[in-house]
């Protein structure tokens, strides 16, 4: 075989050659294919363009379902492009394989893991609680870790989930909003005629609204809950001037959203627990809480109105002599959605009380010991009705609470 000389400068071009060489030989050319298929699973049609082209696909967990496609001469590459977008998933390519994800794992796994250090500051959550939620949203070569006392996550991960977790984070660790929850407790005290409640369905006829069991039976049985109006400050008004309607408390708490208020005016007995765990007895003191009991939660939705979880509570409690409590109680719990400074009325809770007193002749009565026999002791039954008015008040951001004047105009004192 002959041989050939190449001179010095055909020498120094082969290098460059080479490449461009490889580009146009039939073998690195695009191959083109035709496929028709349906229904049938992704995982049988990429084995097949694999085994054909001899291509390396590899597909993730998860990644299955059926596909139809009709392709004709279309090259391998844009091929198994189409295919998985038919199926909803997703190609990555890397040095000359084939990946096929579901959406949400895209860039996970990717060898190009260069990754970052950055803390993020958590000022209204749970950090724990954040870390558990975000730790579901990191590549696989990520890490968050929790500092709970200085309210900090450490998040290490590639540049592009630092910032998909600094979106995230701005949207769940949100700056809750406040609600000024006003409330007004009365008491009014039944006569004969009204031994099961005031009639207060009468007060709303033709009011703003009806929620609760209004409308149900004739008269207030049980609990009647509804949105005030204007005619109830005219009966208030009225119970007063006949020493009937009593205020038990008028609170006004500042509250977060969907965290609970609760205001008390009653008292707590204590009593002792006892516990025995693996033969060892301890002793604990407990408290019975009972009188008048009010628990707001306020939310707050899109279009700032006010969701009331609302639980009110009548109830008196005892002690015996041998450290058992005992209680009585009436109480409801129930859910309104009202606007800002819309007053909601609770009505029906009652409850039933001895009153102690004396009676006998003037003067005679209080002679000492002779007095016991002018005077005499009574007990008189007495029912009363626990009356409840509340008023949420939504706190805009960088504003003044609302002012609390009552919506309904009443002359009212303890």
């Amino acid at each position: 075989m002959p041989m050939i000389h190449l001179s010095p400068a055909i020498k120094r071009l082969i290098p460059l050659l080479i490449p461009i060489l490889a580009l146009i030989s039939p073998v690195a050319q695009a191959t083109k294919v035709s496929l028709n298929v349906n229904n049938v699973d992704i995982a049988e049609v990429m084995d097949m363009l694999s085994r054909q082209q001899k291509l390396n696909i590899m597909l993730s967990t998860g990644v299955s379902g059926d596909v139809s496609v009709n392709l004709y001469e279309v090259e391998v590459s844009n091929a198994i492009q189409m295919i998985a977008e038919s199926a909803d998933f997703v190609v990555e390519r890397r040095q000359g394989s084939y990946f096929i994800r579901k959406r949400e794992d895209v860039g996970k796994y990717s060898y190009n893991n260069l990754t970052r250090l950055k803390t993020f500051k958590v000022q209204y959550s749970d950090p724990v609680a954040i870390m558990d939620i975000l730790s579901k949203y990191i590549s696989s070569y990520g890490n968050i870790t929790a500092l709970p006392e200085r309210g900090l996550l450490v998040v290490e991960d590639k540049p592009e989930f630092l910032s998909r977790i600094g979106g995230l984070l701005e949207e769940i660790d949100r700056q809750p909003r406040q609600i000024l929850i006003e409330a007004k407790i009365f008491d009014v005290t039944l006569t004969d005629s009204d031994v099961f409640g005031i009639d207060w369905a009468t007060l709303f006829k033709g009011g703003q609204g009806e929620v609760g069991t209004s409308g149900l039976v004739p008269g207030t049985e049980g609990i009647f809950i509804d949105l005030v109006t204007p005619d109830l400050a005219v009966f208030f008004n009225a119970l007063q001037t006949k020493n009937r309607l009593h205020t038990v408390s008028t609170p006004k708490i500042l509250a977060l959203e969907d965290q609970e208020a609760s205001t008390v005016i009653g008292d707590r007995q204590g009593f002792k627990v006892t516990t025995t765990i693996n033969q060892i007895t301890t002793e604990s003191i407990d408290f019975l809480e009972s009188g008048v009991i009010l628990k707001v939660k306020p939310a707050v939705d899109e279009a700032n109105r006010i969701l009331l979880q609302i639980h009110p509570e009548v109830s008196t409690g005892t002690v015996n002599q041998q450290g058992i409590p005992s209680q009585s109680t009436t109480e409801v719990t129930t859910q309104m959605l009202v606007s800002s400074g819309q007053t909601v009325f609770i009505g029906g809770l009652i409850r039933q009380s001895t009153e102690e007193g004396v009676r006998g002749v003037p003067i005679l009565m209080h002679i000492p010991l002779l007095g016991r026999l002018f005077k005499q002791s009574t007990y008189t039954d007495v029912q009363t009705e626990t009356v409840v008015l509340i008023t949420p008040y939504l706190v805009q951001d960088g504003m003044p609470p609302p002012p609390t004047e009552p919506r309904l105009t009443m002359s009212i004192s303890p």
